[in-house]
């Protein structure tokens, strides 16, 4: 996962992902929700550059755009920068440190290709790419076992324990309880997906509370289940009954202009042939699934020319 590139300079990858499936249950006494859902990690990464020193010193955290999927403007406004201190990396770094002792000065360069606010799990995939990286650099000074390594992600946010996973060849997983509950399935056959961004973001704490005052207005309960059954051979996309909680929320109370964009994203991605679509997390990328790589990249190259931004990948073999 992570290489040497030069004297004390070490780069790794941190992949985004997609939910085929988000199913939000009832909110915890912790505060948080249940939820069921399945993750799918992808070829579309962020890059962290990892630079170490001899010296005990501070982490030093720099950040930096290199995609043109990475659109950054929302509403003409430039999204505001996270200060280090809160950036999921530096935190990553810390809690590294308190856990094994480690005291390597440390310089860490994101290189953002995977949009914020999107659902594509950037932040989180960079944080779990922080943890593996160190725990390989650190091995003279001390390492967090599998397990810790978990815990210690955990701590982080709810996502970022499947990002562990995923580096280990477990690019799939059914995920249950507030994320921590993870369980590998076998590995999706070649398909493409292609990824539609519609140059904002959705802000996750704000989306749930957002579904907690729909549910009390009118709480019918939670979605179905889906019988989709991804345990062993995968069934064809166009038989997937996976569905969105957010999605439905968001067609029905967003702002106007979002509501149709997302209403446009999804029939351009099934109208130019693909066999599922769907919006990943609490949004606000959707996504469709093809047939082939091949195929995703066709559908780009038809839909160009749109209001939203279009990058075409596939799923990371497990």
């Amino acid at each position: 996962m992570i290489q040497s590139i030069a004297k004390g300079k070490y780069i790794c990858k941190a992949p985004g992902k997609i939910n085929l499936h988000l199913l939000i249950g009832e909110r915890r006494p912790d505060g948080f929700h249940n939820l069921e859902s399945v993750f799918a990690a992808l070829d579309f990464a962020d890059t962290l550059v990892f630079s170490l020193s001899g010296e005990a010193g501070k982490t030093v955290l720099s950040m930096k755009a290199e995609d043109p999927f990475l659109e950054l403007i929302r509403r003409g406004q430039v999204f505001e920068p996270i200060a280090a201190e809160k950036n999921l990396v530096y935190r990553a770094v810390e809690l590294f440190r308190q856990k094994t002792g480690f005291s390597r000065a440390i310089g860490v360069e994101v290189v953002k290709r995977i949009p914020p606010g999107s659902g594509l799990g950037g932040g989180s995939s960079d944080a779990a790419a922080a943890l593996l990286a160190l725990n390989t650099l650190a091995a003279a000074s001390g390492t967090l076992s599998g397990e810790a390594l978990l815990d210690a992600a955990a701590e982080l946010g709810s996502d970022i324990p499947f990002f562990v996973h995923a580096a280990r060849n477990r690019a799939v997983c059914e995920i249950s309880g507030r994320g921590e509950c993870i369980k590998p399935l076998p590995p999706p056959p070649p398909l493409g997906v292609l990824l539609a961004f519609p140059g904002f973001g959705t802000h996750t704490g704000g989306a749930y509370g957002l579904l907690d005052a729909a549910r009390r207005e009118n709480p019918a309960g939670c979605s179905p289940r889906p019988g989709v059954n991804l345990n062993g051979p995968w069934p064809a996309p166009e038989t997937w009954d996976f569905s969105n909680d957010f999605l439905a929320l968001f067609l029905d109370r967003g702002p106007e202009g979002e509501k149709t964009l997302y209403r446009r994203m999804l029939a351009d991605l099934k109208s130019a042939g693909a066999s599922f679509t769907g919006l990943s997390g609490s949004g606000s990328a959707c996504f469709g699934i093809f047939d082939s790589p091949e195929r995703a990249l066709g559908a780009k190259k038809r839909l160009q020319g749109t209001p939203y931004t279009l990058h075409a990948t596939f799923f990371l073999a497990s």
